[in-house]
């Protein structure tokens, strides 16, 4: 990872952008990571969901507790991600788990296709590269990085940054194989990304918020990381705990 050092006290400080780059770097030696997020969407749909995130990048393993908030109703779902399979946990799903007792829902990648399959394949990818700090990459395509101030967030100190990027900038900062997975998303976005971000000493992120029009609608993100590279705790459900959907009941997606 680059690094900033001088033999004397009058070594130069870091400049926004060469704090955002050295962040960026620091992704590359990060192993686990636990977090907190939010996302807000506003417009002609209506939807907030929040919870919180465990992940063990490489072998990937993440299990996310969340609240979605919709159409007047709101419904907790718990979701965990292995290399091979995705458990699902909600009141949502009670159509295949109701009649087994059995809470979870599993769906083998492998059985999926189409649009979908895609689209969670892109995901699984994306997320064994590093996300969400994927994010934090995509900053580094920021021009017009500033200091907005310092603050101390869950004990830590940092320092505020503050910027905009585009798709197109935010898809060349990053690598290839990145680029092909989260592409589809960002070709989406319709005008500039703004964010904040937050790092501390390490040069360690650990809050970026984003604003961004997707499809027409606003929308609002938040992410806060509370610990990195310590042991995760995720234990996927055991066959005894969640139904198996096979390609006929994913209805062919």
């Amino acid at each position: 990872m680059a690094s900033v050092a001088g033999c004397s006290a009058a070594a130069a400080p870091l400049t926004p952008r060469m704090a955002i780059s050295l962040a960026a770097d620091k992704t590359q030696s990060v192993t686990s990571m636990i977090a907190t997020f939010s996302d807000q969407i506003s417009g002609a749909v209506a939807e907030t969901t929040s919870g919180t995130l465990e992940m063990q990048m490489k072998p990937l393993l993440a299990e996310a507790d969340a609240t979605t908030s919709a159409d007047g109703q709101t419904f907790p779902i718990d979701e965990i991600v292995s290399t091979t399979d995705m458990y699902l946990k909600s009141s949502v799903f009670s159509v295949f788990t109701g009649q087994t007792g059995k809470p979870w829902i599993e769906i083998p990648f492998a059985s999926l296709s189409g649009s979908l399959g895609a689209s969670l394949t892109g995901l699984l990818q994306d997320a064994q590269n590093g996300d969400p700090l994927t994010q934090t990459r995509m900053l580094a395509a920021a021009k017009n990085v500033r200091v907005a101030g310092t603050q101390v967030i869950d004990g830590v100190r940092t320092t505020h940054y503050t910027g905009s990027f585009t798709g197109p900038a935010a898809l060349a900062a990053l690598p290839p194989a990145q680029r092909k997975q989260i592409g589809p998303l960002l070709k989406m976005v319709s005008g500039d990304i703004q964010f904040n971000a937050w790092i501390d000493a390490q040069h360690v992120v650990r809050r970026i918020t984003e604003v961004e029009t997707v499809g027409g609608e606003a929308v609002h993100s938040t992410i806060s990381i509370t610990s990195v590279n310590k042991k995760v705790r995720i234990a996927p459900p055991s066959a005894g705990e969640a139904v198996v959907l096979t390609k006929s009941d994913l209805g062919g997606v």
